[in-house]
């Protein structure tokens, strides 16, 4: 199994409406690929200011499992692009973001 996580950090004023795209437009859109068990996440930590904005901002995981690495490559290649065009034309400098793809090793809930 696969873990994709997203890191976001997100301008706060425009938070809310980020953690709506991510819900409404995101997560389905990974389903369709044949993702599941998406969890959204915000990090307890002190809010930092976004150089570029001079904003405070949120920090936010977006983890989701994967049932393979097809399903990963595709995601990938047909639909991230899509979703991080409409992230850039959205919100541009206000949303930062990387990736990191975890291979899962143990799953208390699987064994």
């Amino acid at each position: 199994m696969i873990l994709f996580n997203t890191t976001f950090s997100v301008d706060s004023n425009i938070a809310d409406a980020f953690i709506s795209f991510i819900s409404e437009v995101y997560v389905p859109l990974a389903e369709e690929s044949s993702l599941y068990a998406m969890l959204l996440t915000e990090m307890r930590a002190p809010s930092e200011e976004n150089t570029l904005t001079r904003q405070p901002s949120r920090t936010f995981a977006l983890q989701m499992r994967a049932p393979s690495d097809k399903a990963i490559e595709e995601f990938r290649n047909d639909v991230l692009p899509e979703i991080y065009s409409l992230i850039g034309k959205q919100w541009g400098p206000s949303v930062a973001m990387f990736e990191s793809t975890l291979d899962v090793i143990y799953d208390h809930k699987r064994e």
